[in-house]
Order: structure tokens, then C-alpha cells, then sequence
């Protein structure tokens, strides 16, 4: 199974850029790295055995456009299998070999894994949310989709822009609306660096002064059922969780 990594990238520092692909390049199970610039290229990571995608200027919608259009250039270059890394996570070196075992032994089309919430002082958040345990959500870097499923790789870009902050919420609905196969690895190989209040709190620490939690009020309001129908022919407004939490 040839597998790519998309990661989506806008101005991120090149230590985490490099931490990121660190990652990738270390995992047990080979796979190519896909980067892709959304408007603001960084030239010192084409120094790396990377596939390089730049895109005239940024699209402000979270990554999406950028995930979208590398997964289908790793789809129509031959790749089998798509996982996603965000530029500020990392991944296990178990992460893409116990995926491709799950793939295998379940017969999936699409597979998750576990997360590990980090903050940015390197603190593990031990305590998890309810939706993790649950498996009733997954993070955009754990998700690992398979050609099987490759119908839903344009998804990410074609979704109403207002929903981007929760994009990972759309994607898993459609999973699910399509009732395409799907299992998780309850393995936490994928490494989430948080920096939203909700992680602060179950960790027990001082919230900083700058948060990165999504304005649920804004986006519920922001979104359009007749945008979304126009852009995918499905409504696919998203609803604030019980507990405002990541992406």
C-alpha cells in the first residue's frame, strides 16, 4: 500500500515545519510527505525528500483547500492510502503502520487513530474527552483514508469555507452519512499540540493569554444550507458541540 502524508501549511515557524515532517520521515511503515503552501511557500523545506505543492495565495479556510488539492494530486499519482498531518502535530513512528494493519485486518476504507493532546510547554493532557473515548469524532491528523473511499478527498476543499474551523467534523459526518467502513486503532500515535482552553482545563493549568478556541456562535450563524447544498448537494451545517473543543 503506497501511502502519502498531506500536510497543509500557511506560516508556520520551520522548526515546527521540521518537527512535523521529522515525523513523517521516521515512520516504520515508508511514506511520501506531500507539503503544500497555501500562499506563503517556505523554499528551505524543498531541501527535503518532499513532494512540494505551492498555491499562488492563501484560501482562509483552515488548510482545507491546500489538504484537498494534495490529496488528489497524491491520489492521481498512484497513492493508495491518504493520512493527514496538520503543520503543528506530529505523528508516532508506529503511526502509519498500525493504521495500514488496521486497514488490513478489518477491511476498512477508512481508519483513525488515537490522539495525544500536548500543549505547547510539552505537557500531556491525560485527561480525555468524552468524544475521543467514545470514538463519535476524529481529529483532521488522525484520519487515514483509503482509495477506497477516494470520493470523499474533494470534500475538503469543497465544503462551505464558514465550516472550515470544523472541518473535521464534516469529514467524519460524511464518513458516516456514506456509511463507508470505517475502524479506529485506539493507539494514540498521533500527537495533537493544543492550545485551546478546554486541554488547559483538563490538564489543570493556567489558561494563557491567547487561546485558540473556535467562536462557536460565530460559525453556527456564519454557515449556509443553500452554500453548502450548492457547493456538495448535501446540508452539511454543523451544530456547536455540547462542549466547545478542537477543530
Amino acid at each position: 500500500m503506497k501511502v502519502a502524508v498531506i500536510t497543509p501549511y500557511y506560516k508556520e515557524p520551520l522548526e515546527m515545519l521540521r518537527r512535523c515532517h521529522a515525523s513523517v520521515a521516521g515512520q516504520t511503515y515508508s511514506c511520501t510527505h506531500y507539503l503544500v503552501a497555501d500562499g506563503f511557500p517556505n523554499l528551505r523545506v524543498t531541501e527535503w525528500p518532499i513532494e512540494h505543492i505551492v498555491l499562488p495565495r492563501a484560501h482562509g479556510d483552515n488548510g482545507n483547500t491546500p489538504r484537498g488539492i494534495g490529496a488528489i494530486s497524491a491520489l492521481n499519482q498512484g497513492f493508495d492510502a491518504f493520512a493527514f498531518l496538520d503543520a503543528d502535530n506530529w505523528f508516532a513512528p508506529e503511526h502509519i503502520e498500525s493504521l495500514v494493519e488496521l486497514v488490513r485486518d478489518m477491511g476498512v476504507h477508512i481508519a483513525f487513530s488515537g490522539r495525544q493532546v500536548v500543549l505547547p510547554d510539552g505537557t500531556l493532557v491525560t485527561a480525555e474527552e468524552p468524544e475521543d473515548v467514545k470514538g463519535s469524532h476524529a481529529d483532521t491528523s488522525a484520519f487515514f483514508v483509503t482509495k477506497n473511499a477516494a470520493f470523499l478527498l474533494p470534500y475538503w476543499a469543497m465544503m462551505d469555507p464558514a465550516s472550515s474551523p470544523a472541518c473535521d467534523r464534516v469529514m467524519f459526518r460524511l464518513v458516516q452519512h456514506f456509511k463507508i467502513p470505517y475502524a479506529f486503532t485506539d493507539q494514540k500515535t498521533m500527537f495533537f499540540e493544543s492550545r485551546y482552553s478546554l486541554h488547559y482545563q483538563l490538564a489543570g493549568r493556567p489558561l494563557p493569554e491567547k487561546v485558540h478556541d473556535i467562536d462557536w456562535e460565530r460559525l453556527v450563524a456564519s454557515q449556509s444550507a443553500e452554500r453548502s447544498i450548492a457547493r456538495t448537494r448535501m446540508n452539511l451545517l454543523i451544530k456547536a458541540p455540547g462542549a466547545a473543543r478542537s477543530k
